[in-house]
């Protein structure tokens, strides 16, 4: 018993429920398949450390949901292991998530070897860790992900500004939107794929865990599911706005893209706060107002050149080739510009990073910063 306790990673556990961002948004689910499926829901770290503890040893894995889970099913299975039922299904459903929090992507190898069921090898498992890198530096990903080893393959995580799922739509946007970001590094690396599962139910594997799927063999161990890089908290604003400006169907003929350059008067967007701010404090401009930034220059005349203005003024983050590509993909897309209330948001601030208040929102008659420098209203609303 001694010996299993060192082996088992508390710190570890609890910084994937922390990453996953469940708290006041909903309840942690956890499974378990073999020898019976059991299920469990809690709402703190510590009772996820002490039911995963339980079961380490008894299965072949310990899984957690990817997404908070409705305080309703809590009631079912109050942190303690049940198993899972069938007609009354204790278990959830992509009908039980009401936010998405987080990105995530499960990248396994692809052998013969793997299709015998044993583990991974060393070999193996540098490929999917190749797969993602690959995939953490797409757009939105970039700056905002963690990667994870599960014991045979990699994941990539990336914490969002909460999503409400307020309609079956938002369901699809965030499955279109992950399997396009898939799509985009599918076979850049070869044998691994990336599992095309990205319903809202999902589950992952807990990290911090012990990995014992398969039969283990000389060079094909079992192993424990650890973090790759270091977790980051921050919640991608970038990755929310992507997702929730995703077409599953053709576009509405009603709404068409933003023009790509605007006349204008850039010299007016001296006077908004948060261009004053950015410039002040480069160093303090998280990823997610950096985006914001992104967003309400780039359809500008002359907007181009003043983003790459803006942005090199942060010397240690700086990079034209990465700066370019964010801006090609938000003018592309057809991005709307971000609000100046949603700019000065709680859901803006990063660790580390600054905060943006502006002392004049409740006056501005401009709505977002690119108004100030533009002679007409762009979008309807």
């Amino acid at each position: 018993m001694n010996k299993q306790r060192k082996k088992f990673d508390v710190d570890t556990i609890q910084k994937h429920i922390v990453l996953l961002g469940h708290r006041g948004l909903g309840m942690t689910e956890l499974r378990t398949f073999d020898p019976i499926p059991q299920v469990a829901y809690v709402d703190n770290e510590d009772d996820a450390v002490r039911l995963a503890f339980e079961m380490e040893g008894k299965t072949s894995g310990i899984y957690v949901g990817v997404q908070p889970r409705t305080p309703e099913l809590f009631d079912k299975v109050p942190n303690c292991w049940k198993p899972a039922s069938g007609a009354k299904c204790n278990c959830a459903h992509d009908k039980d998530i009401e936010y998405i929090t987080t990105c995530f992507f499960d990248i396994d190898v692809v052998s013969e070897e793997r299709r015998k069921d044993f583990p991974a090898s060393e070999e193996e498992l540098l490929k999917s860790l190749r797969a993602a890198e690959t995939l953490s530096r797409e757009d939105g990903l970039a700056m905002s992900s963690t990667i994870c080893c599960s014991g045979n393959g990699h994941y990539v995580l990336a914490p969002v500004v909460p999503i409400s799922v307020d309609s079956d739509e938002i369901g699809k946007k965030f499955k279109q939107f992950c399997q396009d970001t898939a799509n985009n590094i599918a076979g850049q690396i070869n044998g691994v794929r990336i599992d095309p599962v990205f319903n809202l139910s999902r589950v992952m594997r807990l990290i911090g865990t012990e990995n014992r799927k398969g039969q283990a063999i000389a060079g094909r161990p079992y192993r424990r599911a650890y973090f790759v890089t270091e977790p980051l908290l921050t919640k991608s604003m970038a990755l929310h706005y992507m997702i929730l400006n995703m077409e599953v169907e053709q576009p509405c003929s009603t709404v068409g893209p933003m023009p790509k350059s605007i006349r204008c008067d850039l010299s007016k967007l001296s006077k908004c706060e948060f261009i004053q701010w950015c410039r002040k404090y480069p160093e303090l401009v998280s990823e997610p107002l950096w985006w914001g930034l992104i967003t309400n220059i780039a359809y500008l005349e002359g907007g181009i050149p003043f983003i790459h203005e803006i942005s090199r003024l942060d010397k240690l983050r700086y990079d034209y080739s990465d700066t370019q590509r964010v801006i090609q993909r938000v003018v592309e897309a057809g991005y709307k510009p971000v609000l100046c209330r949603t700019l000065a948001s709680e859901g803006m601030t990063c660790p580390g990073r600054g905060k943006f208040q502006c002392s004049n929102i409740n006056y501005c008659p401009a709505k977002a910063p690119m108004y100030m420098a533009t002679l007409h209203t762009v979008y309807k609303r």
